[in-house]
């Protein structure tokens, strides 16, 4: 994984006729406010628990979806003047949210959960509680870079999963006091 030692504030500021980009190359869906609102009765009403986290660099994490090039500038020391190919999403490209979203849906894949056909943004995957057999859903939230894991047990052990994916931000990953700016609270 990339330590990003040499990590700067890039962004890309295209130019020329952009309008003829395919909104399935531009087009980042997230989680429904509706959804969330259900998944946490869910939560609820089944004794489950709430995890969240937050990637960090997200847009950076994902291989870029076109052909992209530039000229160094100054910045870039010796290789100033040389034409560098883009192989990571950055911040300001059209495709950037497509990309990271694409690549989202392909750790979700390989860690065993699949989509809801009502909302792409809602992971699912068969789980049983351990201490009484009880089978449920655990879900998986996706909201651009915020995750919300519903689950009954061990969910460290998915975030820990998730992280070999994606770095998370330092402190972001456990804790379900915030979600989308709302703050969360547990109710008996």
């Amino acid at each position: 994984m990339d330590t990003f030692q040499r990590k700067a504030r890039y962004g890309v500021a295209q130019q020329g006729n952009m309008t003829e980009a395919p909104a399935t190359l531009t087009y980042a869906s997230v989680v429904s406010r509706e959804l969330v609102c259900i998944t946490l009765s869910l939560v609820a009403l089944n004794g489950l628990d709430v995890k969240m986290m937050d990637i960090a660099n997200a847009f950076l994490q994902a291989p870029v979806l076109e052909k992209i090039w530039t000229i160094c500038g100054p910045e870039f020391g010796p290789d100033e003047g040389r034409k560098a190919i883009l192989v990571r999403a950055l911040y300001g490209l059209c495709s950037a949210g497509a990309a990271f979203r694409n690549h989202m849906a392909d750790c979700m894949d390989n860690l065993g959960f699949k989509p809801c056909l009502a909302d792409q943004d809602v992971w699912m995957h068969a789980a049983t509680r351990p201490d009484d057999g009880f089978d449920y859903m655990e879900y998986v939230l996706l909201y651009v870079d915020d995750i919300s894991l519903v689950v009954s047990h061990d969910g460290m052990a998915i975030l820990d999963k998730m992280d070999k994916f994606f770095p998370m931000k330092e402190g972001s990953k456990g804790g379900h006091d915030m979600y989308l700016g709302a703050k969360l609270r547990e109710v008996k």
